[in-house]
């Protein structure tokens, strides 16, 4: 069986559309709450995990399904990682293609409620994969396809909420004795979130330059979002250098004057970011797609607001 819930939108937010959350509970039936038992949330990359432990307070434990050291891309959920996931009453995951491995079936085999919390939200939001053509998979070479959309919400401050909303309705409709809680730390967690968009982005649209290149294709809604512009990605597949050709056409674009930065991402392989930038005389600098690593209730915060101060050191000397 499947339900949806309606999530009534928040001013401020530019988001069209209201975003849906879909409850999916599949082959006979899910992990219900009990009477006086906690819930347990099982998130399926640091971001999400970040998020619902803002949202969960002392109310809900929340723990990552893969290892710290592990990308979203290269993650597939082992015996172990499937045993754990028994426990839990929700499993969080990112949708748009972004996971590497059947989500839908591993919820189904561990009887949890799946949460897809990008469900729902509205096309004009959205930004279409680097070099996509219309209904044609992403594919990042893993034995899987991203969907249409680039997948990476949450490292900008408005797809940040639009996750955090689809979270705290799933754990209000789960937990109903403590959705008040959820509430109430979700508009903490929005007006924390806002403040910290409003405090970079005059900043950073006052720049001079913001044309950057990204390692990889994480950042077009970070983009979106601070005003700048996003003019080539040099791992159109994570871990896969660009080829000949495409390398050369890149260099030239930079020759010319097309970008003022290329980003690097940690944990990926940067030697072609690298060699780029020398040949092109742009400076280098780190942006953190918080793809890994451990996450907290502020974790997801911090990374923003890390990543908007490199850009101002970057772009701003």
């Amino acid at each position: 069986m499947s339900k949806s819930l309606a999530i009534t939108p928040l001013p401020g937010i530019a988001l069209a559309g209201v975003l849906f959350l879909a409850l999916a509970a599949c082959g006979g039936g899910t992990r219900t709450l009990e009477p006086g038992q906690k819930l347990k949330i099982m998130a399926a990359n640091p971001a999400l995990a970040s998020l619902a432990m803002a949202i969960a307070g002392d109310s809900a434990d929340v723990e990552m399904l893969p290892p710290a050291d592990k990308t979203t891309h290269d993650y597939s959920p082992t015996v172990d990682d499937r045993r754990r996931l028994e426990s839990a009453h929700l499993f969080l995951v990112n949708g748009l293609g972004l996971e590497s491995y059947d989500a839908v079936a591993v919820a189904r085999a561990a009887r949890v409620t799946l949460v897809d919390c990008s469900r729902g939200l509205a096309e004009p939001f959205l930004i279409r994969a680097e070099a996509e053509e219309p209904g044609k998979p992403h594919d990042h070479g893993h034995g899987h396809s991203h969907g249409a959309h680039n997948p990476h919400l949450w490292l900008c401050t408005e797809g940040a909420i639009a996750l955090a909303r689809a979270i705290e309705a799933a754990f209000a409709a789960t937990d109903k004795a403590n959705a008040a809680s959820y509430r109430a730390r979700l508009g903490e967690l929005e007006t924390r979130l806002l403040a910290l968009r409003d405090r970079y982005k005059p900043r950073i649209e006052a720049l001079a330059r913001r044309e950057f290149v990204s390692n990889h294709d994480a950042f077009p809604y970070f983009a979106r979002e601070f005003g700048l512009r996003q003019v080539g990605v040099i791992q159109r597949t994570p871990g896969t250098n660009p080829t000949l050709a495409e390398r050369r056409a890149l260099e030239d674009k930079l020759r010319k004057g097309g970008a003022a930065a290329i980003f690097l991402e940690p944990g990926y392989d940067d030697a072609a970011s690298k060699a780029i930038a020398e040949a092109s005389g742009l400076k280098l600098a780190v942006l953190d797609p918080f793809d890994s690593g451990k996450p907290g209730p502020r974790a997801l915060e911090e990374v923003l607001e890390r990543n908007l101060q490199t850009v101002l050191a970057t772009l701003g000397e």
